[in-house]
Formats: C-alpha cells, structure tokens, sequence
C-alpha cells in the first residue's frame, strides 16, 4: 500500500494571506544524464521543455535525470520569505539551482543518499529557504534522479503557514502511529504470554504497516539512521515484503485456512514465501529491481488477502467477518486516498488521510477480533479444563472402583490373594526378626457342592463360608487385620475357588497348631444352606516365617504344598516340609529337559540280566532307563518317569525305550546272545490309540526279534482302568509278544481279575523277597503266590534277590527265574557284554 503525497493548487503570484503557490514548472528529460546548469543556461531552445500536466510530476520508473525549472515573481514593494517544499521523500538526490538575471547564483545538493545533517532544514520532507527580493524575479532549476519512482511534487509554501500546517499533520500522524504501536505491542506481549504465533503475526504484521507509513514521510531516516542513507534505502526495500510477508501468516492462522480451505492455505503459504524471496533478493539485486519487485508482490498479494475474508466467511469461519470488515475498510481508505490524489472527489481530512484511517481501523477490529479469538479459546479451554476434571474425577472414581475391585474377591467381599502378598511383604519388612505363619484354608467339599447345586447356589453358599471364617480366625490369637473399614473388619483373605488366607504372629509352632486345631473344628461343623446341612470339610496348610520363606510368593507356595498334603491325610492339617514339596526348580528344570533329553539321545538303557534256578543260565534281561543330566547328575528314574506321565512325554518316552531296546537286542543277536528283553510300560501308554500298532510295527521292522520281547506293566497301573488294560492287553497278546506283571503283590487286584489277564509272566516284588530269610509269613505269601501262578499257566520271577540264602529258599519253593543285585545291578551295554562272556566262561569251566 503505497502512500502518494498530495500537492495543493495556487496562483503563481505572490500574494499575501495565501499558504501554498502553484508553480508553473516545466521539465527536461535527460537522457543521456549528461547535462548540467551551464548548458541549460546557454540553450536558447525551449523545444525540449514540457509543460507538466498535472499538479505532480510523476514519471514512474526512470533511470534518466529529470530536469524542472520555474519562475518565483515577486511584484510587490516587500520581500518575500518562502519555502520551497519537495514533499516525496524517497528521492535519490536534488539539486537546487537559484538562477538570478542568468547566472547560477547558489546550488545546493541533498536527497535520501546522503546524510540527513546535509539538509538545509531539519524535517523528512526537502524544505529549500526562498528569499524573493522585492520587484524580483527568481528562477530554479531542479535537477531529480532516483532509483524508484520520479515523483517531484514541488511546492511554495509561506514559512509561518507551513509550520502550523505541518505541525497539525504530525500530530495526526502521531496519533495514527501510536494507535497502531500500541496494539503491535499489545499483541506481542499476548504472544509472549500465551506463546500463540497467531498474536506473533499480527503485532509484526502491524510493526511493518507502522514502519512503511512512517518510511515513506521519511521519519525513521531523520530519527533513527540519520548519519546512514544505505540503512534507510535498505528499510524501505526490507519493510513492503516483510509486512506481506506476516499479513499472509497471520491470515492463514487467525482464519484456520488448514480446516477450511487447503487450497487458500496453499496461497498464503505461497505469498509467505515470495516475500521472503524479496527481502533475500533486496540484499542480492540493485534497489530498482528490488522495488518493482516488492511492490509487483505487495499489489496482487494483499488483493488475494482481502479476497480470502468473504471465501472463508461464506464457508462458516466466524472471525471470518472481523477479518473482511477490517480489509474492506483498509481498502476503502486507500481507495478514497487515490481517489482524492486524482481529483476525482474533493480533498478533505477523510479523503486526505483515508489510507491511515483504514489502517488504524484495521487494526483495531482485528485486535478486537483477537480478543474475542482469545476469549472464545480462554472459555474454550476452561471448558475443557472443567471436562477434563470432571473425567479425572470419573476416571479417580472408575479406578478406585477399579482398584477395590482387584484388591477384592467379587462374591466374598474380602481382600484377595494380591492384599495378602502385600500384608505378608509389609509383615516381612517391618518383623525381621519376628516369626508368623502363612495359613490356607481349602474347604474341600466346595468343589462336589458346586457341580451338585450349580453356580449361583455355590457363590451363594461362599458368601456364608466366608462370612463364617471371617468370624471364626478372628478369635485366634495373634491373628492379623487384613482390612479395617468402619465398621465392618476383615481377618481373612479370599483366594480363587474356595481357599481362604490368613496371617498369624506367632512365638511358638504350638501356638499356630492350637489356632489351626480350633479353626478346623469350629468349621468341621456343617453349615444350614437352603434347608440343607452341607459339611466343608476345611483342610489347612501352613507355613512359617523366616523357617519356610522369606517372601510373599514362596510362603504362599509353600504353604499350598502343605495343603495339598493335608487334604489328603486324617489331621486335615500339614506344614509345609522341604521334602515334600515335588513342586521345585528341579522339577520345573527336568520337565523342559526331558523332552530336549529324548531328542538328543542323552539318555540310555541299563540292563539287569535274569536267571533261570533251574540251568542256571540267563535266559532275560530288564531294560532300565537312566538320565545322567548335564547339572543334576544321576536323576531316578521314580523322579522323572512321574513327571513324563505327567506331562505326556511319556509316549515319546515309551517310544525310544522299545526302539532303543530292540536295537540293543539285535545287536546281541549278532555276537550269538539270544537273550529275551523286558521293557516296562506305563498305565498313559495303554490309553494310546495307537499303542498297539506302534509295538506291532516295530517287531515288525525286526521278524528275527519274534518272541524276545516282553512288555511289563505294574499291577498298580492296571487298576486305575481294569477294562481299558485288560482291552489293550489283549490286543498286545499276540505271536511275538510276551506280557508281564511286575511288582505283583502290592497292588489291589483281585484273583477273579489275575485269572483274566492274558499274561505270561508274574514277578513277585522285591519287598516280599527282602525279608524272606527272616519273615516266615512273607515265605507262606510267596509259595502260595508261585504255586497259584503255576497253576495259573504264568512263570513265575522273584525280583530283589541280595543272597544265596534268598537263591536257596526260592529254589525250594519253586521259583522260576530271579533278578536282584546279587546276581547283577543294572549295566550298561558295554559292561554287560563283559559280564556275559564272563558267565559263559563259568559255565564252560562248569
């Protein structure tokens, strides 16, 4: 927004009571800029000269020196005192020339390329003293070159005149500056506080509008760089692109074009950047190139702005309206500022000052619109804040809920297992030095009340025992609070199912022996329930600190291992014991390992020979799994067995031992050992569909090995599912395979069942052949068991034989074959191969 300077109308006489003189000026274009005063002055020619057709010259953009002369009559008997005012300020440099009776009689050089103290008169504006002597004609020569736009408006002013005139535009013009400072750094400062770039924009934005009006009177060059014309040049190059620059910011913030208009935003984004390019480029090109280039931005750039009010407005943006009031007025003003420059309406304060009018209303609606921007967001976010506390509020409340409800059972009421680890971790920390014991109570009947009475009834029923064991521990003594709200107070802690939890300090073992008695026999009393009396039957296990633990985690282990051992004895009451607890590392260790053992081949077969008492010879061998672990050493095969049934390795297990047994028989086929091969089998194998098949296509494999196998299984393991066993035994009694009963005489069959099984083997267990020297009832049991099984078709094999003496009685009773560790322990291949050329060798010598 360029501001054009205005000239005023006069006669060309002097005469006194007028302010301002209309100057009959005439010019000269100096092309070749070669011309100077003298040759002028020699020049009779007036052909060249041109009369100007305005009230100024103005000539655009010109690199050619513009020559202007005009005559000063002074007809009157006074001198007269006079200014000579060229009011555009943005000229290059002036020479003034006093031509008196055809000689240069003074000259005098200025402009805004040089030093501001080189001008006659201190004010931004060129003020020439004009002293016309009386019945004098004076005449001037001017000569103007500038880099920008050749404006020369020349005017003769009465001194006394001029002063007030300019005074009283001053103070308008201060008035506009203030205005628009004070709300630039009112913005600023509501940027600094809020860190908001739209208030950023905006007070830059109105900066750079205050400091182009202000350049273009010339201001900053006389109060701020006098002594420095390059800086004031450089300004006015700097402050056009610059106030584009945050008009275009400012516009694509304060109307959110993002959410609007992507293709708006894209605009101002694309003008930012120009005007950035124009201040790069003021540095880089000559100061006419620059300034065309400035305002060829600054004229379709601020259109494009006003343009994007109504766009956004008829979209919905509410400050949209603010926002195209306050261009429409800056456009208006601007308009009535040209309008008046062209003579097109009359001058007055309106028309004379509507572009600073424009922009000081500008920047008050806007400022106002800011603040209304700013009120809507502080309501905004106190809204939100008042939202967001409310939902912190519900949020507190849902996770106090949250948190009652993971600390507590959700039927019982009580604290669950998480509140008693903590109350046993704080015990742990505050008695280092004290002893307490860690008890469960597991009301065992709970399980067949819930599938006999349904789910509700069993959460109904839980309720009541809880409530019942709450009230029976908090009678013993030492017993510790779980929870105490007013006014209800809880001593027990709820766990899954039906185990409760409780903690007592204790000095002595007898103590929590005493406490758990009571508990047990105040419970052991049925309860009424829906005009049913429904025993519990509570079972509790308990261990103590520091004896059994240490922590949280490993007291309540350990006293789960006490309980499961108490639900199965008499007492209903157990304490946790180191060796009884199958649930260690260990076991976790070897049930990963077993599996990764098998795979490997890391394990291997011993075998323990058997001997006929008849020739003497070995006529059998049983083959016995062994694991040597990398860590643990030598693990028992009653120690990992258990857990391979557990985990159902055993039929990978059961798999390598038969195809590991044939592979060793058949390699005592080949050096002439025709010796038959036991393998033991597990109760989980006969539950495998494919048992059968799998032992059927292994001998198979090995036709040769027909008739030396014999697959043994305990009496014990037979009975936990007669049918299924006597089924798949059955099923394995056929050509080439021989079964065998082992470790008969500690199991629960019946004779009626024995009768049944299509065995061929029967071996009496070791713990009837140890005491045979010296029990006679066990010699009575075994000669009844060998002459039963006679009779019943099986032969008959005594395992654990430790003497000759034991070797002497069987034999007298009739024994068939025997095995035990004193005819041989198990051996490894190797070593049995030894032992066996041995035995041959005996019997050769025999």
């Amino acid at each position: 927004m360029l501001l054009s300077h205005q000239t005023f109308a006069a006669s060309n006489d002097i005469r006194s009571g007028v302010s301002q003189q209309l100057l009959n000026i005439s010019y000269l274009e100096d092309t070749t800029g070669s011309l100077k005063a003298s040759d002028i002055l020699k020049s009779k020619s007036h052909k060249d000269w041109h009369e100007i057709s305005g009230e100024i010259a103005n000539f655009g953009y010109t690199k050619s020196p513009f020559w202007f002369r005009f005559t000063i009559k002074n007809p009157y008997n006074i001198d007269a005192d006079k200014l000579l005012e060229i009011s555009y300020p943005q000229l290059d440099f002036i020479d003034l020339y006093r031509v008196e009776k055809g000689k240069v009689l003074s000259v005098h050089k200025t402009g805004d390329h040089y030093p501001f103290s080189q001008r006659l008169i201190d004010h931004p504006y060129f003020l020439f003293p004009a002293a016309i002597p009386a019945h004098t004609n004076v005449e001037y020569f001017v000569r103007v070159q500038t880099e920008g736009t050749m404006q020369v408006p020349i005017s003769l002013w009465d001194k006394q005149t001029f002063l007030i005139k300019i005074g009283q535009e001053d103070q308008i013009h201060a008035v506009f500056y203030g205005i628009l400072t004070v709300l630039a750094l009112f913005n600023f400062f509501v940027y600094l506080a809020l860190r908001e770039k739209t208030y950023l924009y905006y007070s830059m934005a109105t900066f750079g509008y205050v400091f182009f009006f202000a350049t273009m009177r010339g201001k900053p060059f006389q109060v701020l760089f006098p002594d420095f014309p390059a800086i004031h040049n450089q300004s006015l190059l700097i402050i056009i692109p610059f106030t584009t620059l945050f008009s275009a910011l400012f516009a694509s913030s304060f109307l959110s074009l993002k959410q609007y208009s992507k293709t708006l935003d894209n605009c101002t984004k694309a003008i930012a950047i120009l005007a950035l390019g124009c201040i790069i480029a003021s540095f880089i090109f000559d100061y006419a190139y620059s300034v065309r280039l400035s305002v060829l931005l600054a004229i379709p750039s601020y259109l494009m702005l006003f343009t994007i009010g109504p766009l956004v407005w008829v979209k919905g943006a509410r400050l949209a309206r603010y926002y195209t009031l306050a261009w429409g007025l800056l456009t208006a003003g601007t308009a009535m500022t040209a309008l008046n420059k062209a003579g097109a309406i009359p001058s007055n304060f309106i028309s004379e000052y509507g572009m600073q009018i424009g922009s000081a209303l500008e920047a008050i609606l806007l400022t106002i619109a800011l603040a209304e921007r700013l009120y809507r967001e502080r309501e905004g976010k106190i809204a939100a804040q008042e939202s967001t506390i409310k939902e912190h509020k519900e949020r507190l409340q849902t996770e106090i809920k949250l948190m009652n409800q993971a600390l507590h059972h959700p039927i019982t009421k009580l604290p669950n297992r998480a509140c008693f680890e903590m109350l046993i971790n704080d015990s742990v920390r505050r008695r280092k030095d004290g002893r307490f014991a860690v008890c469960l109570i597991n009301l065992t009947r709970f399980h067949e009340i819930n599938k006999t009475l349904g789910h509700n009834n069993a959460d109904l029923l839980i309720e009541e025992a809880a409530t019942l064991i709450n009230q029976t521990v908090q009678k013993l003594p030492g017993i510790q609070i779980a929870e105490d709200n007013d006014p209800q107070t809880y001593y027990a802690f709820s766990f899954e199912g039906a185990t409760f939890g409780v903690l007592i300090d204790i000095e002595h073992s007898e103590q929590v022996r005493e406490a758990a008695g009571a508990v047990i026999s105040e419970l052991y009393h049925p309860i009424e329930f829906k005009g049913m009396l429904l025993e519990l039957d509570p079972a509790i296990g308990v261990s103590t600190f520091p004896e059994n633990g240490r922590d949280a985690s490993t007291l309540i282990r350990h006293a789960n291992v006490a309980l499961e051992t108490a639900e199965k004895s008499d007492r209903k009451l157990d304490y946790y014991q180191p060796e009884q607890d199958r649930y260690n590392a260990r076991r976790l260790t070897l049930m990963s390992e077993l599996k990764q053992a098998i795979a490997n081949n890391q394990l291997s077969l011993y075998f323990q020979p058997k001997i006929d008492l008849k020739s003497n010879a070995v006529v059998g061998l049983e083959a016995l799994i062994r694991w040597h672990h990398h860590r643990f050493g030598f693990v028992r095969p009653d120690e990992f067995i258990p857990i391979a049934e557990q985990t159902g390795i055993i039929k990978p297990l059961t798999r390598w031992v038969v195809k590991e047994a044939l592979r060793v028989q058949k390699e005592l086929l080949e050096e002439r050992y025709d010796i038959d091969i036991s393998i033991n089998i597990s109760a989980k194998n006969l539950r495998e569909e494919d048992f059968v098949s799998f032992i059927s296509d292994a001998l198979g494999s090995n036709p040769e090995q027909k008739n030396k196998i014999t697959i043994e299984l305990t009496e014990t393991s037979m009975m936990e599912d007669p049918l299924k066993a006597l089924q798949v035994l059955e099923d394995l009694s056929q050509p080439g395979i021989k079964l065998s009963i082992d470790d008969f005489g500690t199991g629960y069959s019946s004779l009626a069942y024995i009768k049944k099984l299509p065995a061929d083997e029967i071996k009496i267990d070791k713990s009837l052949v140890f005491d045979l020297t010296s029990n006679a009832d066990d010699q009575v049991i075994i000669k009844t068991t060998i002459e039963m099984c006679h009779r019943l078709g099986f032969t008959v094999v005594a395992e654990g034989v430790e003497s000759q003496h034991i070797v002497d009685i069987l034999k007298q009773l009739n024994c068939d074959l025997i095995q035990g560790y004193y005819i041989s322990p198990p051996l490894p291949l190797n070593k049995l191969k030894l032992w066996l050329a041995e035995m041959d060798d005996y019997a050769a010598l025999a």
